[in-house]
């Protein structure tokens, strides 16, 4: 039986977490933010206490005011296994605030915007140990 739990004990196992580009140099900044902020969970093997984390892929979008402050955090695209959901939103939340919004990019949103949504792609991959 598994059940989800953090491994916090257990040392980040091999694998990549991969956020989606997004073309401008400002979310290269957002995207390094919160991938320092990024655990990775597994989901803990009841029977041998094993840490067994998962390959997901979390979509989320959340809103960043003209000065950089989170507004708003969303899983829009769960993985199925809530433990990589509840992580990733927690990340995005701890690495706010971000750098305020550059001028190009509220230039590109309608009149009156007061900030920019962000739609991101987080994915967990567990690499083969060779």
């Amino acid at each position: 039986m598994l059940a989800a739990s953090a491994c916090a004990s257990t040392p980040v196992p091999q694998g990549t977490v991969d956020i989606g580009a997004a073309g401008h140099p400002y979310f290269d900044t957002v995207r390094k933010q919160i991938r320092e902020r990024l655990e990775y969970p597994c989901v803990k093997n009841t029977s041998t206490g094993a840490c067994e984390p998962r390959n997901a892929t979390v979509r989320v979008q959340f809103g960043i005011r003209r000065d950089g402050t989170l507004t708003f955090a969303d899983v829009t695209g769960p993985s199925g296994l809530p433990i990589y959901d509840a992580y990733t939103l927690q990340a995005v939340r701890r690495a706010a605030p971000f750098p305020p919004v550059p001028d190009d990019l509220m230039a590109t949103r309608p009149a009156g915007s007061t900030g920019i949504p962000v739609n991101a792609e987080f994915k967990f991959a567990v690499e083969p140990i060779k």
